[in-house]
C-alpha cells in the first residue's frame, strides 16, 4: 500500500524542453521505480483550472513570501510505501550521487520545489476501479495550503464534509489528504479524476457550501497552489 507521495513542481524553458522529458519518462522514471518502495510515478503538465474553477480562486488567500513559490508548470509524483522510501535515501543523498546526465537534466528545472508528503488518509470515488496500475489519474487537482491556526477546524471539514462530497462526485477516482515531512506549507491534498472534463462538470459543485467558504476564509495558499494537471507520463492513450 501507498502511504506517501514524494511531489516536484517546476517550470521549463522552451529551450531543451523535448529532450528533458524524453530523458525524464524513459531515463529518469524507470531508474526511480526500480528502488525498493517506489510504488508508482506520473507525470502532469499544468493546465488552465477551468472557468467555474477559476472563481474559487479568486477567494483564495494567498501568501506573497517568494520561498514558497514553486514552478508552475509541471508536478511529478512518485509513490511509496512510506516517508521512509524517500529519506532513505533523502534527497539531499540522492544529489550527491547524481550522474553527470541527471545533474544536468535537473538543472534544466526552473523554480523546483520538492515536498515528501505522508497520507493521513484517503477517500475513494465513485470512480475508484478506473485507476491504473502503477500511476494515478489522468487528471488531477493538488494545492498545498497553511490553515493558520485553524488545523482542527480543517481536518474536521475533510473528514465530515469534503471527502464525503469526493466519495459521491461522478467522475472522481478519489483523494488523499496529506502532510509534509519535509516542505513548508503543512497542508496538502491530492485529488483524482477520470478526465479534466469530468473535474470540471462534477467536482466544483464542492466548493459551494457554507463551511467550504469558512475554511477558504483562512487559508494561506503560497503562489502555484492549487495546480490543475493533465498527465503525460503515462501517455493517457
Amino acid at each position: 500500500m501507498d502511504r506517501a507521495v514524494w511531489a516536484i513542481f517546476y517550470d521549463l524553458a522552451d529551450e531543451g524542453r523535448e529532450e528533458y522529458l524524453d530523458w525524464f519518462h524513459k531515463v529518469h522514471i524507470p531508474e526511480k521505480l526500480s528502488r525498493p518502495g517506489y510504488l508508482w510515478a506520473a507525470h502532469y503538465e499544468v493546465v488552465h483550472p477551468g472557468a467555474a474553477f477559476e472563481k474559487v480562486l479568486d477567494r483564495l488567500g494567498q501568501s506573497d513570501d517568494p520561498s514558497l513559490a514553486s514552478g508552475a508548470g509541471y508536478i511529478a509524483l512518485f509513490g511509496g510505501e512510506s516517508t521512509r522510501t524517500f529519506f532513505d535515501p533523502s534527497p539531499s543523498q540522492l544529489k550527491e550521487r547524481q550522474s553527470d546526465e541527471t545533474r544536468e537534466m535537473v538543472a534544466r528545472r526552473l523554480q523546483a520545489l520538492g515536498f515528501i508528503f505522508c497520507e493521513e488518509w484517503r477517500a475513494e470515488g465513485p470512480d475508484a476501479g478506473s485507476r491504473e496500475p502503477g500511476t494515478i489519474g489522468k487528471a488531477i487537482q493538488m494545492g498545498r495550503y497553511d490553515a493558520q491556526g485553524y488545523d482542527e477546524d480543517l481536518e474536521a471539514w475533510y473528514a465530515q464534509e469534503r471527502m464525503v462530497g469526493v466519495e459521491r462526485t461522478k467522475g472522481c477516482i478519489g483523494a488523499r489528504k496529506l502532510l509534509a515531512s519535509a516542505g513548508s506549507p503543512r497542508h496538502s491534498v491530492l485529488y483524482e479524476f477520470v478526465s479534466l472534463e469530468a473535474r470540471e462538470a462534477n467536482y466544483v459543485a464542492l466548493e459551494e457550501t457554507e463551511w467550504t467558504h469558512r475554511v477558504h476564509g483562512y487559508l494561506l495558499h503560497p503562489p502555484g497552489s492549487p495546480l490543475v494537471g493533465s498527465r503525460i507520463w503515462p501517455p493517457t492513450g
